[in-house]
């Protein structure tokens, strides 16, 4: 079982290099090379790759790099197959990763927590 785990985590870091080299020189998408990959996670069976970014873009600029995104990912799939020594390329899927702007937002409740306290000490 171990094994699985750790075949998965460097399936998962190859991908990860090679996919954000690929975005940043060779995909034509004009908002590609402004995506952050930032993981990686692959299924069990190594059949399907969960790929995370980041972007700094508004809502309707996000809508954008997703789509972007999505249609490279067969091309994107094709390089990595030509690139890498697996018996099968991933399947991949692009999903936003809101982990970013999840921790900013907790800071600032946190924050905002900080400075109620310290009225309360006055």
């Amino acid at each position: 079982m171990k094994s699985t785990v750790q075949r998965t985590d460097r399936v998962g870091d190859l991908l990860h290099r090679e996919i954000s080299s690929i975005l940043s020189r060779e995909v034509k998408e004009p908002l590609a090379p402004l995506v952050t990959i930032t993981a990686v996670r692959v299924s069990k069976d190594l059949k399907h790759a969960r790929v995370y970014y980041t972007a700094l873009q508004d809502e309707a600029g996000l809508k954008n790099v997703a789509a972007a995104l999505k249609r490279s990912a067969g091309f994107v799939q094709r390089l990595l197959g030509s690139r890498l020594q697996l018996r099968s390329v991933p399947h991949l899927r692009f999903e936003y990763d809101t982990s970013l702007r999840d921790a900013a937002r907790m800071e600032e409740l946190l924050r905002g927590l900080d400075i109620g306290s310290s009225d309360e000490d006055s």
